[in-house]
């Protein structure tokens, strides 16, 4: 009916039962560092260190993991009843930080397999730059999105997070660089010199996103600037011990007129 309607408008699947609305908003963020914010801008504090690198290990599975895949990553050297007790004690911590005033359990899922319980009142930011980075190249306000998006996840010394870093920080500079390519089929090299821009500052090596700014800065008149970028670029394949792709030096050649 109705209600049913409304409850889809405010992201929930089905009406909830009043006990999975707590009435506020909960916001985590993983990118650049680990945080939890209530709506009313509160940062809410740490009770342990391990409670912070738990959050993170959850968002970085949406889906969950088994208790004891947390436990041994965060407590991998403790005898069983010692990382038992400790894990105990970080789940009982991370959740006074997440559902402090609300019914235990409505973010966050304890048992067997623990996970962040996805709904209308909780928003991870990893998750968001997820749906970001997975739309399709030109899709309206993406290549904005990504420009606001944090270079990287947090630091924490966890295996599963670690791994997770190093994908988003390889697909976030693909994507710049694909909105790069998009905005030049459109015209837009101004947009174009944004977002491969960007996706170098990220990733000084990032050969297609170098491409599309020698186009761009080409386009918009600006011969020295687009040299200065195949210049950059060159240092910082060299870096690796690496020389650009025949396809880039052949696109500056006839960018400057030039012949190899």
């Amino acid at each position: 009916g109705p209600l049913t309607g409304a409850a889809r408008l405010l992201g929930y699947p089905a009406v909830p039962d009043p006990a999975d609305t707590p009435g506020f908003e909960v916001r985590v963020q993983v990118l650049g560092r680990v945080a939890v914010t209530r709506e009313d801008g509160r940062v809410r504090e740490w009770g342990r260190a391990k409670a912070r690198d738990l959050l993170a290990l959850l968002a970085v599975h949406p889906a969950g993991l088994p208790r004891e895949a947390a436990q041994e990553a965060l407590f991998p050297d403790a005898d069983p009843g010692v990382g038992e007790r400790n894990f105990r004690v970080t789940l009982h911590a991370l959740g006074q930080v997440l559902e402090e005033g609300a019914r235990s359990g409505v973010f966050l899922e304890r048992g067997d397999w623990l996970r962040l319980r996805p709904g209308a009142d909780l928003h991870v930011d990893l998750t968001a730059a997820w749906a970001q980075l997975g739309q399709a190249a030109g899709a309206p306000g993406r290549l904005d999105a990504l420009l606001e998006l944090p270079p990287t996840l947090a630091d924490v010394d966890l295996d599963d997070v670690a791994r997770e870093a190093e994908r988003y920080a390889a697909a976030l500079p693909e994507a710049l660089a694909a909105e790069a390519d998009v905005a030049l089929a459109l015209a837009r090299p101004d947009r174009a010199a944004l977002a491969a821009g960007r996706a170098l500052s990220l990733d000084p090596a990032h050969e297609p996103a170098a491409r599309a700014l020698m186009r761009a800065q080409h386009a918009l008149g600006r011969g020295a600037a687009a040299g200065r970028v195949y210049a950059a670029l060159t240092a910082a394949l060299a870096d690796l011990g690496l020389k650009p792709l025949p396809e880039t030096q052949a696109l500056w050649q006839a960018l400057s007129g030039t012949r190899g």
